[in-house]
């Protein structure tokens, strides 16, 4: 993200623990390293000069979609 869109938020942000999700191991493989990777890459293709809030749109949607996954669930 830092790289991707440079400027739009601070390393603080992205890892702070209210941004950051769990995901079970159990899961990771297909769910963060497939679905969830996927996705980013598809926004980022789609989005090449994208606004904060553009990010900040497309993570509450990923929420949405997985969030029921998360430990704890989001």
């Amino acid at each position: 993200m830092l790289k991707k869109y440079p400027g739009l938020f601070t390393e603080a942000e992205i890892h702070s623990l209210k941004n950051l999700r769990g995901i079970p191991t159990s899961i990771n493989s297909e769910l963060h390293f497939s679905k969830i990777r996927l996705a980013w890459n598809r926004f980022y293709k789609s989005h090449p000069t994208a606004t904060k809030q553009d990010v900040l749109d497309f993570v509450a949607e990923l929420d949405k979609k997985f969030g029921a996954s998360f430990n704890p669930p989001h």
